[in-house]
């Protein structure tokens, strides 16, 4: 019953501007369509390029509807506090959420990394501050990206990417 006022209460505010990004995967197999997911680069070792919704990488992965259901409780924490979590375990006390908030990779099982700070994105306004530890999904990592509200009372976005590794590691380029 609480994840069902959650989820009315983020429709409203969403409606007046209040809230933006993921719902739950429930949410989102109602309304028809799948939630918003995004694969951005190649896959290590193929020609072809993962595609959203093709069969390979796209919202249907487990580990992508675990990432929208954390965005969702992301959501509903931001709206209570009006800052990220110190720590992703916080995520586990959203009212609605209790319970249902799962902090690991279905596939690697292995805690998903929170970075507050974030990983820079080749989108210059989103930080990715939820990520697979390891590129456990045919060489990429599933990941939540957000854009944070430049002005109180605008909303939080959230955005389940499936990223390169190469958006994880340091790499110089050039030589000595």
């Amino acid at each position: 019953m609480a994840r069902v006022l959650i989820a009315a209460a983020t429709a409203l505010l969403a409606a007046a501007g209040g809230v933006a990004g993921c719902g739950s995967t429930a949410d989102a197999s109602r309304r028809g369509g799948g939630p918003v997911t995004e694969v951005r680069g190649g896959v290590p070792g193929s020609r072809q390029q993962p595609r959203a919704g093709g069969g390979r990488l796209d919202n249907t992965d487990p580990c992508a509807m675990r990432l929208h259901d954390l965005s969702g409780a992301l959501l509903g924490y931001y709206l209570y506090h009006q800052q990220l979590p110190s720590r992703l375990e916080e995520l586990a006390q959203v009212p609605g959420f209790e319970g249902e908030v799962q902090l690991t990779c279905p596939v690697s099982n292995k805690p998903y990394v929170y970075n507050p700070v974030g990983v820079a994105d080749a989108n210059p306004i989103e930080r990715v501050i939820i990520y697979d530890p390891e590129p456990s999904h045919m060489g990429m990592r599933w990941a939540i990206a957000i854009v944070e509200p430049k002005q109180e009372g605008q909303a939080l976005v959230t955005k389940v990417l499936a990223l390169p590794e190469s958006n994880f590691s340091l790499q110089l380029r050039g030589g000595r």
